[in-house]
């Protein structure tokens, strides 16, 4: 076999390994497709059935009401038990019909306090929620189908106009502090709750790597003039969404954060893959060095 024959098929076992190795780690990185969420429309004609479910998904989600509320056999106590709500509607208050009391007490919870619990849930068609009156009716709906009532609430027309609606683009930060309902118990910019302290400037106080931990484990400190125990622990948020909500807030009092106490780098798939790549290379650069000198020195 002549030296050029030998050449070739060093070059191209090369490119198989190369090409097999690369193949092999691709296949170690999870593969995501994203697509953006179905928009739902609540209407006039939406079916009683989707109604009630689209009600159960705001509740759960958008609306952040297991936050502090239950809806089944486990779950949050801060707030009534869910699946008596609709039930106990009727006689709360004289005069009242039980479908009224429900929206009522979703758009100006302050009016109807069930006693024995604190003044805590924002208006649902405020921060955090900001629900149009379509959305709230759709709660009410499951609420009624809840206590095996008959669904009795209807969405007009005017309804699904209502609500007011975010413009331009929300810092993440933000965003999850929405969804995790943040907002219901503390007040940011001047929208919120006041059962917890203004976030507002609250990294003058505590350093954003110590708010990140706090969201973990709310028993690492109590603000003075607050209760103890209210706000639940989410040890299972992501780190990097902890550190996200901790450089907003840094943010709000013109300080920048970069979490560098994020998740670690390592930890990402695309990193170690790159690592993986990196020391490919370098290894192949040194065997073909390797090789072209021993050539070389056979030639001379």
């Amino acid at each position: 076999m002549s030296d050029m024959s030998k050449t070739f098929l060093k070059v191209f076992a090369f490119v198989v390994a190369t090409v097999s190795l690369y193949a092999y780690v691709g296949q170690l990185v999870p593969q995501f497709e994203e697509h953006p969420p179905q928009k739902k429309v609540i209407t006039p004609e939406t079916p009683q059935e989707e109604l009630v479910a689209a009600g159960q998904e705001l509740l759960r989600g958008k609306g952040g009401c297991l936050v502090c509320h239950k809806d089944q056999e486990s779950g949050n106590e801060r707030g009534p038990d869910l699946r008596q709500t609709a039930g106990k509607a009727a006689t709360r208050k004289p005069g009242m019909a039980a479908e009224a009391y429900l929206i009522e007490a979703l758009v100006e919870p302050d009016v109807h306090l069930v006693e024995g619990y604190p003044k805590m849930m924002p208006p649902s068609m405020k921060p955090p929620a900001n629900f149009s009156m379509a959305e709230v009716k759709a709660v009410v709906a499951y609420l009624q189908s809840l206590g095996g009532a008959e669904v009795t609430v209807k969405v007009e027309a005017a309804d699904v106009a209502t609500g007011k609606q975010a413009a331009g683009p929300v810092h993440r930060g933000k965003a999850l502090m929405a969804e995790q309902g943040c907002i219901g118990c503390h007040k940011v910019e001047g929208e919120g709750g006041e059962v917890g302290p203004d976030l507002t400037k609250v990294v003058e106080r505590f350093e954003p790597m110590k708010i990140a931990q706090k969201i973990a484990d709310p028993k690492l400190w109590t603000t003075e003039g607050y209760q103890a125990g209210l706000m639940p622990p989410r040890p299972d948020m992501p780190e990097g969404d902890r550190q996200e909500i901790a450089a907003y807030l840094a943010g709000l009092a013109g300080k920048k954060y970069s979490p560098t106490g994020a998740a670690s780098p390592w930890s990402h798939e695309g990193v170690r893959l790159g690592v993986v790549i990196a020391v490919f290379n370098v290894a192949m650069l040194l065997v073909l060095g390797w090789a072209r000198a021993r050539e070389k020195k056979e030639v001379a």
